[in-house]
């Protein structure tokens, strides 16, 4: 996974008054927990979003004052409107700890079911996994170069070995669909 570093400052007060007044500063309210640690902090709207309007998933290296914890983002809060990022929290753990987070899935492969028309449908965007932060890749890989017209993957189709899929076993990842040109075609050839 890659990661990304994040300088934040300590706050001692809390409540939506104080919220609001870092929001208009330009600063996000944030916590951190995990790890035997919960510690109220603030970092840079601007700052943040560089880990946050992304594709990627990120090991926050979070600096608090001087002091470095590794995290991951578990929740974000979003403006309705400006889609400013309102509150963030972020889950500290340790390196041989496993964690869990959702992994974007990516379809490599031409499937022969796409080559005679049918269409490619991606159900599932990203994946939760679960596993070593060491041990787990930016993207999960999905090779489709086997799958004909009507054929799907599923989660329990997916073995890794050094972390899991925590998805349930019958959810869906892509499948292809016959579109009405192969339906026509298949008539056609039934004649």
């Amino acid at each position: 996974m890659r990661s990304f570093d994040l300088k934040g400052t300590e706050r001692k007060e809390i409540g939506s008054k104080y919220a609001k007044q870092l929001r208009k500063e330009g600063q996000v309210p944030c916590i951190v927990y995990g790890n035997n640690n919960q510690i109220n902090f603030t970092v840079s709207q601007k700052e943040l979003k560089g880990a946050v309007v992304t594709p990627h998933v990120y090991i926050v290296n979070l600096n608090i004052d001087g002091k470095v914890i590794k995290t991951i983002i578990k929740d974000l809060q979003f403006h309705p409107v400006t889609e400013d990022v309102l509150h963030a929290d972020f889950y500290a753990f340790a390196d041989e700890q496993p964690i869990s987070v959702k992994l974007p899935v990516n379809l490599v492969g031409l499937a022969p079911g796409v080559k005679v028309g049918g269409k490619m449908k991606q159900s599932a965007k990203k994946v939760t996994v679960m596993g070593k932060a060491a041990d787990l890749p930016e993207k999960i890989d999905v090779d489709v170069s086997s799958l004909e017209l009507e054929q799907s993957i599923k989660v329990a189709d997916l073995k890794f070995d050094n972390f899991c899929i925590t998805d349930p076993q019958d959810a869906l990842i892509c499948r292809i669909l016959a579109t009405r040109a192969t339906a026509a075609a298949a008539g056609a050839d039934k004649k």
